[in-house]
């Protein structure tokens, strides 16, 4: 990644919080109420919009504030998914009980981070302001450990508890944390009331996460807000692979380089602890403040005054810019809190990328390689070419990769996506080796667990959105974006014995049946009650719905020919795409409206996406776009076929009287067209 790229991205969604921390950074005046002026949904998903627009490799973290009281953080995590960022939550755990780990799990969120303060849980809830905060904080742990949803320590170390620090490094293993981020306080807002900690405890505690570092497997431990971690990780060992100079992006100061944060009134400013904001998304597109600021500029390419500006590790490290700010000086000052005096040696400089390897790659390797973070990219591939040196080998495999994940994080790989791997499809399971694309093992998986009726359906859907979507690979994230959309409810009461029967029937079955099947199986069972003119689903409508594995839905003869006239190379996606959509919503048949329907909606999200792009004409510059802002599509050959064979169809079918595409009537391309100029 080079400067300007933006992987990190923190959106104060709120004010609010349910505590009263003695080092947040943001005034407490407004936590119960919130501000008047906070964004609203719409606006945090047009954001979300813009930055998937240029890349998705961007890790978005929603916080607050206290984000578990916006009822709308479900939906903005599964927006952000469906648009393939990543998404995480920032909370301090108290009102994450069960379920709520269960929704935001459901709606996508790669993982939590979930705030400790102490192992003491009075010295916790007096830091916390809330009696009763640190039992309820670990219960969110053990909520989101028994959802297998990935979550990360934040433990924010102070004068009076640096002395556990590794008692937190110990309790974070114990739990099963992924992560462990110790954050170093920079007094601002409510913080400014308190005694920083010292440089010289200060060094102390960075020598030992260094150290604990080294010796730790399972468990990633990186210390927050403190740029001199990478000049301690380089003094132990030049090879460390927490710099740098070993290729890993993640060192240093990131404020305005490769991170930002939005405020709940949508202000930028490149850290929380530096308050002068470089603009408003109220005011300008996210991406112009993001390119053009000055004091990003200056961040990015600084002139670092003091022993700062002398320091050989100025590129690893850089210092922290917010500290000098709050205490009197200018964002390029010297850093007050480092020890570190400059040797005069000459600057270290970071990894840069060779094209004379003598190693090689395999296509699945760099398709594995492709969805590390860009910050870890460099690091990733210099470690596996240097394995495979180790090893007298010449190619780097996807085994190489695996190998080499599990020799530093075991089964604690850090809120990993899913790995492309092997293995044989179930009898039932339709063909996916010879599909053109790559499925991962957890969506097999998933597939394989849905009953054969549907399987089909979904698998057929699944593939056809990937290639739509320039993907090379099925992964479990789309298959649970499909199972979210369009979820239907129960229309008709139900006596409680068939709900007792239709609980029975899926008591043993994995959890995505019954997030994914249970709802079509309601559905179909409202059908059969239907059929007899019933208003009340009995048992007799359950064991129907049972004993035949869901009757097949039917086509109205209009709608099939319609089908039928559609070109071949999307002729058996919209088929059962349709019968796919129309299961999910209780529909015994399908009509021509129904058809019409379904497309409607398939072109407004298609619309949405363009605008996420910056378009504001209906054209085909879309692509053109996405396959410069979206690294899956450069170079995909398949995608580019099935866009060119779109465009041809298209264009056959223009409206000679100039009327706009004649494969769409009028209304629905004027809404087209209003939703693209819509601000």
């Amino acid at each position: 990644m080079s400067d300007g790229d933006l992987y990190l991205l923190a959106v104060n969604l709120t004010r609010r919080c349910n505590l009263a921390c003695a080092h947040c950074y943001m005034d407490a005046e407004t936590r119960h109420t919130g501000g008047r002026d906070e964004l609203t949904t719409d606006e945090v998903a047009g954001l979300l919009d813009e930055v998937a627009s240029r890349s998705n490799e961007t890790m978005v973290v929603l916080t607050g504030g206290e984000p578990l009281l916006r009822k709308d953080l479900e939906h903005l995590v599964s927006h952000g998914r469906d648009l393939g960022l990543s998404m995480v939550v920032g909370t301090n755990g108290v009102l994450l009980d069960e379920n709520r780990v269960k929704r935001l799990k459901a709606a996508g969120v790669m993982g939590m981070g979930i705030s400790l303060d102490s192992l003491e849980p009075q010295s916790h809830d007096a830091f916390r302001g809330c009696p009763g905060s640190w039992e309820k904080t670990l219960a969110a742990m053990d909520h989101c450990r028994k959802q297998d949803l990935p979550f990360q320590v934040h433990f924010s170390v102070t004068e009076q508890n640096a002395h556990e620090v590794q008692g937190m490094i110990d309790f974070a293993k114990a739990v099963g944390a992924h992560v462990l981020n110790i954050f170093f306080l920079i007094c601002t807002g409510r913080g400014e009331s308190m005694s920083d900690i010292t440089p010289a405890r200060y060094e102390q505690v960075l020598s030992q996460l260094v150290a604990a570092q080294a010796e730790t497997s399972g468990l990633m431990i990186r210390a927050r807000c403190a740029p001199h971690f990478k000049r301690v990780a380089y003094q132990v060992d030049p090879e460390s692979n927490l710099t740098r100079a070993q290729g890993y992006e993640g060192g240093g100061c990131l404020a305005g380089i490769h991170y930002c944060r939005i405020t709940p009134e949508g202000g930028v400013t490149a850290c929380p602890y530096i308050p002068d904001q470089a603009g408003s998304i109220r005011e300008q597109r996210f991406w112009e403040i993001w390119d053009n600021t000055p004091d990003f500029e200056l961040l990015r390419n600084p002139t670092l005054g003091g022993k700062c500006g002398k320091c050989e590790f100025q590129k690893l490290c850089g210092g922290c810019r917010a500290r000098p700010l709050a205490m009197g000086g200018t964002i390029m000052d010297a850093d007050p809190w480092c020890s570190h005096y400059p040797t005069g040696r000459p600057v270290i400089e970071p990894l840069k990328e060779t094209t004379d390897s003598p190693v090689s790659w395999s296509p699945e390797a760099e398709q594995r390689l492709s969805r590390v973070p860009g910050f870890l990219r460099k690091m990733v591939r210099k470690r596996a070419e240097s394995y495979v040196i180790e090893l007298g080998e010449q190619r780097v495999t996807p085994e190489h990769m695996a190998a080499l994940a599990a020799k530093r994080f075991g089964d604690q790989f850090p809120m990993q996506r899913p790995n492309v791997a092997d293995g044989a499809p179930s009898d039932t399971t339709p063909n996916l080796s010879s599909s053109g694309l790559a499925w991962t093992r957890e969506a097999k998986a998933y597939l394989e667990a849905i009953p054969g009726f549907l399987r089909e359906g979904v698998f057929a859907v699944a593939e056809d959105v990937a290639r739509n979507e320039g993907r090379l690979e099925v992964n479990v994230k789309l298959l649970q974006r499909l199972e979210s959309e369009d979820a239907p409810g129960r229309k008709l009461p139900w006596e409680s014995e068939a709900e007792a029967l239709l609980t029975a029937s899926l008591v043993d079955r994995p959890p995505q049946v019954h997030l994914f099947v249970k709802p079509t199986m309601e559905a179909a069972a409202e059908r059969e009650a239907k059929r007899r003119q019933a208003i009340v689903v009995s048992v007799g409508d359950v064991e129907k719905v049972i004993a035949t594995d869901l009757a097949g839905v039917e086509w109205d003869k209009d709608a099939l020919n319609r089908v039928a006239s559609a070109p071949d190379f999307v002729r058996a996606g919209i088929k059962k795409a349709a019968e796919f959509g129309a299961r999910r919503e209780g529909l015994a048949r399908i009509t021509s409206a129904d058809l019409t329907r379904f497309r409607n909606r398939a072109m407004m999200k298609a619309v949405r996406r363009m605008k996420g792009f910056g378009m504001q004409e209906l054209n085909f510059d879309a692509f053109a776009i996405a396959r410069e802002r979206v690294p899956r599509l450069k170079q995909n050959r398949q995608a580019e076929k099935r866009f060119a064979e779109i465009r041809e169809y298209v264009e056959s079918k223009q409206d000679p009287n100039g009327g706009g595409l004649g494969l769409l009537d009028r209304e629905m391309l004027e809404k087209m067209k209003a939703e693209l100029k819509r601000q």
